[in-house]
């Protein structure tokens, strides 16, 4: 397995500790987000099917 600090595309994004640690925040942001939109597009499917 390669580290994301060898990858020719990504690698410049984590060359540094730094760099690597606000990717990561960033990633989480994401992630949580992603699951709200999610639950609340399963609750309005939901709603809107009764």
């Amino acid at each position: 397995m390669t580290a994301l600090e060898d990858d020719p595309i990504v690698g410049r994004f984590f060359d540094t500790p730094e760099k690597k640690a606000k990717w990561l925040v960033r990633l989480k942001i994401g992630y949580i987000l992603w699951i709200v939109f999610m639950i609340i597009g399963i609750v309005t499917i939901l709603i809107l099917s009764f």
